[in-house]
Formats: C-alpha cells, structure tokens, sequence
C-alpha cells in the first residue's frame, strides 16, 4: 500500500513539474537569475517611499549631528569598519593603498572593493540618455532606430524597462548630429536563457563612418564582440577594417566571465580620439590605442547576433547615455570656479552612491589633493520627479553622501568640503524629457574660499 501511494505522488509532482515547465519558456523575460533576483529584490526595498524616507533621515542625522553615529574626522585603520556611516557607499571588503593630503600612504578599508581600479570618467557633456520609461511595453522605443525589431520590456527582477535586443538586428540611438570626437558610452546589459544546450549568440558594439542599422552597411568600422555561450559570457575580440582603415587591428581577447551569463553586467566605452576603451564592470577588458581611425566611430550600434526569444534567450539594454568629453574637471573648475556632473551615480530615489562613479570621485579626490589651496561646496540637485519636499531632503542627503566618501575613502580633509542640497529648483534642462531630466540629476562643485 505504501509503495502505491508513493508512486502517486511522484505521479502528481510530475505532473505538476511539467505544467511548471512549461509555463516557464513563456515567463524567461522575468527569469535573470536568482543573483539578479536578490539585487532586484533590495532594489524594490530601495523604491519604497518609506525607507528611502528612514535612510535619508539617518544620513542626515551621521552628518550633521557630530555627537550621533561613529563617524570621526580621522580613523585610523584599526577604527575602520565596514559600516563606518549610514551616508557611505556599500561595497566590498578589500585593502587599497591611498595617498593622504600629507603625502603619505595610507592602507584603508576600501568600500569600493574591487572598483578602486575603475579609472572610467564619464563625459561631462550629456548628448543622449534613454531608460524608456516614457515608452509604452511592446513598442520600438521612440528615441531609437533599426532596420530590424524589438521591443521595449520589464522583467520581476529590476524596476527599470529595457529594450529587448532580437534575432539580427542593429539598434542606434536617434540623435542630430554625428558623434564628437572625445566621447563617452554608458549602458546595463542584461542576457538570461544561455547554457548548457542552449545555441550561442553574439553582440557586437560597432563604431559606424556612416549612418546605418547593420555592420555591413556600415562602411569602414571598429567592434567589439560578445559572445554568450554555455561557457560563460565572452569579451571575444575587438578589430577594425574597412578601405579606410591605415592600419588594420585585430586583436582576441577571449576573456570568458562564467558568472556574467545569465546576468546584468555595466558597460563603460571611451573614445578619445583614436583609442578606444571599454570596461566591463570594473575591469577594463579593452584599451586600443590606434582602432578609431579615419571617420571611424561617428556613429554607434548595438548589433544582435542569434538572439532567439523562441530558444528562451533574452538580451536587453537599459539606462544609456552617450556624452562628449570636453574640459577635464581641473580646468573647468579653474576657468569657471565651478563643474557639475552627471556621473555621479545613486541608487534610485537613495543617497547610496554606485560602484561605478569611483572613476569621477577619484579624480576629483586628485585634483583636491593637487591643488592644497581650493576648498569645494557640494551640491545637490535632483529632478522634478516627486514631492518638492521629498526631492530637496534627498539633495541634501546624496550631497551629503559625496562629501562623506571623499573624507572617509578618499581622505580629503573635511574643513575642506561644504555641502548643501537644491532639490528641483535649479533645472538646467527641461524636465518634460528623459534627457532633460537626466541632466538636472547632477552633483556642482563651486570653488569657496
């Protein structure tokens, strides 16, 4: 009797396992991984209005009040933790070796972790920046171009929308003019449904010298390839060719990141003139000094290769922003007294600031380490998005936070920084586009004696 019973249970979990299955090919666009999953999770957390209202409000009180927390104007490596102050960035654990304002090495708690590598400076100069959120789900988003499809996507996993790369199709931002020549590309690339028996597909980040929605149309060019393979997510090869093309480049870098497939990794591209740099994360995977040659790099595509959403896979791209480099911060801060910038990167609707705005902190770090007799007020500045209240609170809070990781991880001395917040008073674009209001989601830096 019991051997029967057993058989029909394993009759019902069966079945039960195969309605499961296949239910699960039609819900692949929420399945990005459980590390994913875990990420989105606080993500959601994060949004709540409530405890982006309780994080602020214990920034506010580490900062401000000099008799609450644990924060102290020095610490000395024994006194370091992990959780020095509420207004500090998350990260990992890790020894870094920094140069103090007296000109001495110092070994310190790095919050940064493995990101104290991460040299990428976002231009200063924003000329375009999508995360579709004004686009409707199932559409081509509208500031978007190809010859192809796709369509914009959520998943459970991230609260952002993401437009859904497929099959052969190239994907260029719509934009006036052609591409400068210092620039700097950002984006999240996001890939589930690959592994073991699954067919491979390729992603290529292509630098067109005319305008078109495929490599081929494309002229002479530079790319990157990605490949995603049941082995892992693959920086495979970068190469340049064309007849325009002085000296051809072609170079395998087959560096393979098993625990990037199936996941949501960030990408860094600078051109500056004719050298190319791309990081992945915070490793720098690429640095070609000679690969944008002639007119190379005008144009810009994300070209699909195989992405088959019949064979479960997913690839996705989201919160894309092209800008040019102009002035460094050094000069623009000696010319004008002041710079703003949009690299400084914060969780959403939170002061947390994100691994990877270490580039930009850093070389603001140097440039007050260089320059002993320039003292900085920071500022604050968010968009229209949200309660008035609630957006001057968080200004003053994410200035808050940048003041505090320059004193704590980059240890300029705090006499030296002032901070406050402006909320949405002082737009500098409008805040009726994506755009516009990417570009009021900034941090100033004004020169005070």
């Amino acid at each position: 009797m019991k051997i029967i019973n057993l058989g029909a249970s394993l009759s019902i979990f069966l079945f039960l396992f195969c309605i499961g299955t296949h239910n699960c090919h039609g819900q692949f666009l929420k399945k990005l991984g459980q590390r994913a999953e875990n990420a989105a999770e606080e993500a959601v957390l994060r949004k709540s209005e409530q405890k982006v209202t309780r994080e602020t409000e214990k920034a506010m009180d580490t900062i401000l009040d000099g008799n609450k927390g644990t924060k102290q104007k020095k610490k000395s490596k024994s006194q370091k933790t992990q959780n020095d102050t509420d207004a500090s960035v998350e990260g990992d654990d890790g020894q870094t070796q920094k140069k103090s304002e007296s000109g001495t090495n110092v070994t310190k708690q790095n919050e940064f972790g493995v990101y104290s590598n991460f040299t990428f400076i976002p231009g200063n100069k924003l000329l375009f920046y999508d995360d579709f959120a004004p686009d409707a789900l199932g559409d081509f988003p509208a500031n978007w171009e190809t010859g192809g499809s796709g369509e914009v996507v959520n998943t459970n996993v991230s609260e952002s929308k993401w437009l859904s790369l497929i099959r052969r199709s190239g994907y260029m931002p719509s934009m006036e003019d052609k591409l400068p020549e210092n620039y700097t590309i950002e984006f999240d690339l996001s890939n589930n449904g690959y592994g073991s028996g699954k067919p491979i597909s390729k992603i290529h980040f292509a630098f067109l010298t005319k305008k078109a929605y495929s490599m081929g149309a494309g002229g002479t060019l530079a790319e990157i390839e990605i490949l995603l393979s049941p082995n892992g997510f693959n920086v495979r090869s970068v190469s340049n060719f064309g007849g325009e093309v002085d000296v051809k480049i072609g170079n395998e870098i087959d560096r393979e990141i098993p625990e990037y497939l199936n996941n949501t990794v960030h990408i860094s591209i600078a051109v500056n003139k004719k050298r190319l740099r791309m990081w992945v994360n915070e490793e720098k995977m690429v640095d070609s000094p000679n690969l944008i040659q002639a007119n190379i790099g005008k144009y810009f595509i994300v070209q699909a290769m195989d992405v088959l959403p019949e064979k479960g896979h997913f690839v996705g791209i989201t919160n894309f922003k092209i800008a040019e480099s102009t002035e460094d911060l050094r000069s623009l801060l000696l010319k004008n007294g002041k710079f703003s910038t949009t690299g400084i990167y914060f969780d959403t609707a939170a002061s947390t600031v994100k691994k990877e705005s270490y580039g930009i902190l850093l070389d603001i770090a140097n440039m007050l380490r260089d320059n002993k007799d320039i003292n900085l007020q920071i500022i604050g500045h968010t968009d229209n998005q949200g309660e008035e209240n609630y957006n001057q609170t968080l200004s003053e809070s994410r200035a808050a936070a940048v003041k505090q990781i320059l004193i704590e991880e980059f240890e300029i001395d705090e006499a030296r920084l002032q901070f406050i917040g402006k909320g949405e008073t002082e737009a500098v674009d409008d805040n009726t586009t994506e755009k516009g209001r990417a570009n009021n989601r900034r941090v100033e830096f004004i020169k005070i004696n």
